[in-house]
């Protein structure tokens, strides 16, 4: 992921965390409630979902929650003048367990695992033909692709900077906002090509190689979270 936008979130959680406690300080008052178990849904950078958390003690708090994101993108492209029509499928989610300490009131630090369904892909196929000269190659010669990114470690550890606040005398309703990072490590690639374009996918040519090493970079998934609860018990 881009060290831009990692700084980025880093310093927006702190900025907010910094903002929630000199609030607290100023209004001297605590943001506390008694174990219970509370439910709700979240939204984030890996998804929407569904969110449970067992509050132990004013200190820790068990969560368990579920994501998934997935959408298609269709777009045209052009390379070395044959159009194709191509398709992106972008899909991520996962399950995660995590703990919560809660070092102020309302600011907590979170840690735990994730497993992760990150599964974007892009195919497409030719759709104007390959003109070599005074020979022209029908469109369906070309050929088609198909690119399959997969993280590879499935079990993802994460951490998170987060702020919590309770709604409501009897503070029923919580909302939490946190930002994090899993890491998934570098991203792997499966690619199937037909006709002409079917040398991508030969290993003998080792495009996949040169593919993976170009995204190697990105070992670290970014997230920023709001989630929303309701205690049930």
């Amino acid at each position: 992921m881009n060290k831009t936008i990692i700084t980025f979130l880093l310093m927006l959680s702190v900025f907010v965390q910094a903002k929630a406690g000199a609030n607290l300080l100023r209004s001297n008052q605590t943001d506390e409630a008694g174990s219970g178990i509370f439910a709700g849904a979240l939204a984030s950078t890996n998804g929407l979902g569904l969110d449970v958390q067992y509050q132990i003690n004013k200190r820790f708090t068990l969560k368990a929650g579920y994501e998934t994101l997935n959408f298609n993108h269709s777009f045209n492209l052009t390379e070395d003048d044959i159009d194709y029509a191509a398709n992106l499928n972008y899909k991520t989610g996962g399950i995660s367990l995590l703990l919560n300490w809660f070092y102020r009131p309302a600011l907590y630090l979170s840690g735990g695992v994730v497993i992760n369904k990150f599964q974007p892909g892009l195919a497409g196929e030719a759709v104007s033909d390959m003109e070599y000269g005074d020979i022209s190659i029908p469109a369906e010669d070309v050929g088609d692709f198909n690119f399959q990114f997969k993280s590879s470690v499935k079990t993802a550890p994460y951490i998170a900077a987060g702020f919590r606040k309770f709604l409501g005398k009897q503070k029923r309703i919580a909302y939490n906002f946190e930002t994090g990072l899993y890491y998934m490590g570098p991203p792997e690639l499966e690619i199937s090509a037909s006709g002409l374009l079917k040398p991508i996918a030969d290993s003998a040519h080792d495009h996949k190689t040169y593919l993976e090493d170009q995204f190697s970079v990105y070992k670290f998934y970014p997230v920023v979270k709001f989630a929303i609860a309701v205690r049930l018990f």
